[in-house]
């Protein structure tokens, strides 16, 4: 009997989550598809029929607890509105999903990987690089019309992800009282505040 579109979304879901909690407890490169199939109940030929390596694996570990999706999922006449409320939306869901938990087994399983074992970086680039991209090329567009003025929209695309992500490892990795006595809307706020201060017409 063929498998529904559901059952397979359900069982590539199952394997997606398995291998985060055994990549969380024992490494990316210590951790098996023997370890993977067990911890989801299926054997581990059927890993393969989803995925094609434990690399491939991964790199869908991170797409799905990362914020990339929610980028992807974005209407398009979201392009369409103002700065402010783009960035505004965008910081806003990167920070919330950054600081959720499965980001964070996510991040706890990668920080100790990236320091030995330099295969695992590239695969986390991926992910990111596109999400930069995409706000690069939102800045760029904007840029282009007149909304905001002329600057390096990469760098600036850059430097809007890293405020982000230093603020995730401050509050979630570091547990630093000084950035955890922030809420999520404040630091939206000034991140976008601080971007569009810089590049509106003058």
């Amino acid at each position: 009997m063929a498998r529904t579109p559901k059952i397979v979304e359900d069982r590539r879901e199952q394997i997606i989550e398995a291998a985060l909690r055994v990549f969380a407890q024992k490494g990316f490169v210590r951790a098996t598809n023997k370890d993977i199939a067990n911890e989801a109940g299926i054997t581990p030929g059927l890993i393969y029929h989803y995925f094609e390596s434990k690399e491939a694996l991964l790199q869908a570990v991170i797409e799905e607890a990362s914020p990339i999706q929610s980028i992807r999922s974005l209407p398009p006449e979201m392009l369409t509105q103002s700065p402010e409320i783009l960035l505004r939306f965008v910081v806003g869901q990167m920070l919330a999903i950054a600081e959720s938990e499965p980001f964070l087994r996510l991040v706890r399983v990668f920080l100790p990987e990236l320091l030995h074992n330099q295969n695992v970086s590239p695969l986390s680039l991926s992910t990111l690089q596109e999400a930069t991209q995409f706000l690069e090329n939102y800045l760029a567009e904007k840029m282009d019309n007149g909304e905001l003025r002329k600057a390096d929209p990469a760098l600036n695309a850059q430097v809007i992800f890293a405020c982000v992500s230093g603020m995730v490892l401050r509050r979630q990795i570091m547990h630093d009282p000084q950035a955890l006595q922030y809420t999520h809307e404040e630091i939206v706020d000034s991140i976008v505040s601080m971007t569009l201060d810089g590049l509106r017409p003058r």
